[in-house]
């Protein structure tokens, strides 16, 4: 396995969690940490916990889909595996999964479920609306196919991944692996689950409230900004305008009652999640950074 896997785990200023989960990683795996910045002194730190380490400075904050993709294209092995920084896995589910992928050529990417801090199970896959997949279609296997799942980690073809032309880099933030699958799935692969295998997604570390906040605007933004993209990239402008006019009314009726109760944060938060969505629609690109 040491020989066909690339873990690749993307940070930006994420260093709370970082050291105890590539402790977890097993040794003789190379493991990829692409970071979103220009920190040198992060790089040095980084490099001297284990041997397998490589850490590839981006410069700036390039957003995450686009950073995967330098760390996708460097990794010479079959095999990568995605993982966020928040997101800790054992070496045994990685073993695990890394046998179940290879046991089908037609899985193009597995991944299984997601605990809390609290080890309660929080399901991070989904099926379309129209689509045949469900719990139903997969009765009662373990290994269930489904057509996205939220990307904090999995393992995948390399090869697949290049056949669709990588993360969509036009995505900052948000549906970016909702869109890769989308493609997979339409070349006719594989997206599946692991039901009985589990990762722990970890919470965020007490960050300061101005940060917190910072961060918290820019997610609203890039969430409405990537939503009504990749509606009108895969449903049409007429179906994203539909979604857009409801949204805005939503929205609107929101600022109304926050500003009846003096709710200020509310308010600069929906600004946000408008502006996203109006830049989207008007066909601007994901410009919004967070002023960190």
């Amino acid at each position: 396995m040491q020989k066909e896997l690339t873990i690749i785990i993307v940070t930006f200023n994420s260093d709370n969690h970082l050291l105890n989960i590539i402790k977890r990683l097993p040794k003789n795996i190379k493991i990829l940490i692409i970071e979103n910045s220009d920190r040198k002194k992060f790089k040095k730190k980084i490099e001297k916990i284990r041997k397998n380490v490589q850490c590839i400075l981006t410069g700036d904050n390039i957003g995450y889909g686009r950073a995967n993709n330098i760390g996708i294209k460097y990794a010479k092995t079959e095999f990568v595996l995605i993982q966020n920084p928040d997101a800790s896995v054992s070496s045994k589910v990685i073993k695990k999964l890394y046998k179940r992928i290879k046991q089908d050529k037609k899985i193009a990417a597995i991944s299984c479920q997601s605990k809390d801090d609290r080890n309660r199970i929080s399901k991070h896959y989904y099926f379309n609306k129209f689509s045949k997949l469900n719990e139903k279609y997969n009765n009662s296997s373990s290994l269930i196919d489904v057509d996205y799942f939220i990307g904090s980690m999995f393992l995948a073809r390399k090869k697949i991944l290049l056949k669709v032309n990588l993360f969509d880099e036009k995505y900052f933030l948000n549906f970016e692996e909702i869109d890769l699958f989308r493609k997979i799935s339409n070349l006719g692969y594989r997206i599946c689950i692991e039901k009985k295998l589990f990762f722990k997604h970890l919470k965020g570390s007490s960050a300061k409230s101005s940060i917190k906040f910072e961060m918290d605007k820019s997610s609203k933004w890039h969430y409405s900004w990537s939503q009504v993209y990749f509606y009108k990239k895969y449903y049409g402008i007429i179906f994203t305008l539909t979604f857009f006019v409801k949204e805005l009314i939503i929205n609107l009726s929101k600022i109304i009652y926050f500003l009846l109760f003096g709710k200020k944060k509310n308010i600069i938060l929906i600004y946000y999640s408008l502006s996203g969505l109006i830049n989207s629609i008007i066909g601007k690109k994901s410009y919004y950074r967070p002023k960190i």
